[in-house]
């Protein structure tokens, strides 16, 4: 957990009343995560992440049905067993090129490279899907908010050394577009145009207008 987190009746509240489960490894939602200084578990998601992106009409549509589907499978899968109501937060994140092509993870370093090349010199956009899932008394049924946040960046000139060195380093390899902002990628990104936060994997503001919500609902 953060030295320093944000604590607030509306976040301790969250952390008494329910179980809260992140369902990803990523380390940089759970670094994200752990600013609010709620005690929660980290259950990774075993969805295949395999939609057939020609069955959504937009690259926000498809983050948003992997966000919830990721959240659906942990819930299911530990709802039995939770002495306590489950607060089960999924996450996933695209990158979508110029042309609206859908770019994740790259499947070997000459696709990173790839993928780099062509996004030089252009705008890209990241989208996050965030779908929570709440066991709310109320509702008998379990109450699902969702929300997806985008945010476009836009990549500076580069060169076939900078890809290479960049690839080279292994940080593309597990990360939607093939590049981190918050790592040695702000060597080449020139702008950035709405919330960092979506950039390194979690739109923490969003997150928390979505807790806000919830409390307005009763859920919470």
């Amino acid at each position: 957990m953060c030295a320093s987190v944000l604590r607030t009746p509306l976040t301790d509240a969250l952390a008494r009343r329910f179980r809260v489960v992140l369902a990803s490894g990523s380390p940089r939602r759970k670094e994200l995560v752990d600013r609010l200084g709620i005690e929660y578990e980290i259950i990774p998601s075993a969805f295949a992440e395999d939609l057939d992106k020609a069955q959504f009409a937009t690259p926000r549509d498809y983050v948003l049905e992997n966000a919830t589907q990721k959240a659906r499978d942990v819930y299911q899968r530990i709802k039995g067993g939770s002495a306590r109501p489950l607060f089960v937060i999924g996450s996933d994140t695209v990158v979508v090129d110029a042309s609206g092509a859908i770019l994740e993870k790259p499947a070997s370093r000459g696709d990173a490279a790839a993928t780099l090349k062509s996004l030089s010199g252009k705008a890209n956009t990241v989208h996050t899907g965030v779908c929570l899932i709440v066991d709310a008394a109320a509702a008998g049924q379990p109450l699902l908010s969702q929300a997806v946040e985008s945010t476009e960046v836009v990549f500076g000139e580069l060169d076939d050394d900078l890809v290479d060195a960049y690839v080279a380093t292994g940080e593309p390899m597990d990360k939607a577009g093939s590049y981190a902002y918050q790592g040695m990628a702000c060597f080449f990104v020139k702008e950035i145009r709405g919330d960092y936060y979506n950039v390194v994997g979690f739109p923490c503001a969003r997150f928390h207008q979505m807790l806000l919500a919830l409390h307005q609902q009763g859920a919470i």
